[in-house]
């Protein structure tokens, strides 16, 4: 919490460990042992909110989402490391995860996961089905990087669609800021994001892509730093500045 404040913030999402294989070789422990780690690491602290790291292909998954959600996590979080986003059993999860009312984070774009040809399960197309999800809300990590501009078409997919079809009987996409993007990447990105006129303002927020053990908090000020410089640059107002660093991301997890 200490490194948080010094990085300038008071809270933070936490990922379990991820399941076993998913980004590496290594055992993290079984789907009981990897929620309790994340549980007990959050104890106590009300801005630190845990996020169950799942693969939705595993023939248990509806059962460990919800033990998760018995446990008191806020949301999940799902890499397509092997799988498409659409893949049958994995869109059942989904289902399930909307009917709770609860978020879902993917990554989204290039995953460096050493010799795994993952790209394409990550492209931002491949989300598309997920529109048919009723009530869903999900977001994509870095933008999708480096499918940033599919990334910003497929959202305005969802946002046309989703106006058209209110009341919780679409999903609802939001962009997930997380650097993905390489230092000359990230100006051009976020004045695509701001400027394509796309209804962004209210479903885009930030991340920083960090630990929780030994949370580098040198490395979360440097680049909340330089993004707020582009904002600066782009004209952003603080109204919207305070929706991105705060404001969106409560309202994903439904809490105002």
């Amino acid at each position: 919490m200490k490194r948080l404040e010094m990085a300038g913030f008071d809270g933070a999402v936490v990922f379990s460990p991820a399941p076993d294989g998913m980004l590496g070789p290594g055992k993290t422990g079984t789907p009981k042992e990897r929620l309790e780690k994340l549980m007990t690491y959050v104890k106590g602290r009300d801005t630190l909110y845990p996020f169950y790291f799942l693969d939705p292909t595993d023939e248990d998954a509806l059962e460990q989402v919800k033990l998760a959600k018995e446990a008191g996590v806020y949301g999940y979080k799902i890499i397509c490391s092997h799988f498409y986003p659409w893949n049958p059993q994995a869109m059942e999860v989904y289902r399930w995860i909307a009917e709770q009312h609860m978020p879902l984070m993917f990554h989204s774009g290039i995953l460096y996961d050493g010799i795994n040809a993952s790209g394409k399960y990550n492209r931002p197309c491949e989300f598309e089905p997920l529109l048919s999800v009723a009530g869903l809300r999900f977001s994509v990590a870095h933008v999708s990087w480096p499918w940033t501009g599919e990334c910003i078409a497929v959202y305005g997919k969802f946002n046309a669609f989703l106006k058209r079809n209110p009341g919780g009987k679409a999903a609802e996409l939001f962009l997930d800021l997380t650097p993905g993007t390489p230092p000359t990447f990230r100006k051009p990105v976020l004045t695509d994001v701001y400027g394509n006129g796309f209804d962004v303002e209210q479903t885009t927020f930030w991340g920083s892509d960090n630990v929780a053990e030994g949370y580098n908090w040198e490395y979360a000020k440097r680049i909340r730093e330089r993004d707020e410089e582009i904002f600066k640059e782009l004209r952003l107002s603080e109204k919207i500045k305070e929706s991105i660093f705060c404001e969106n991301f409560m309202r994903f997890m439904n809490n105002n």
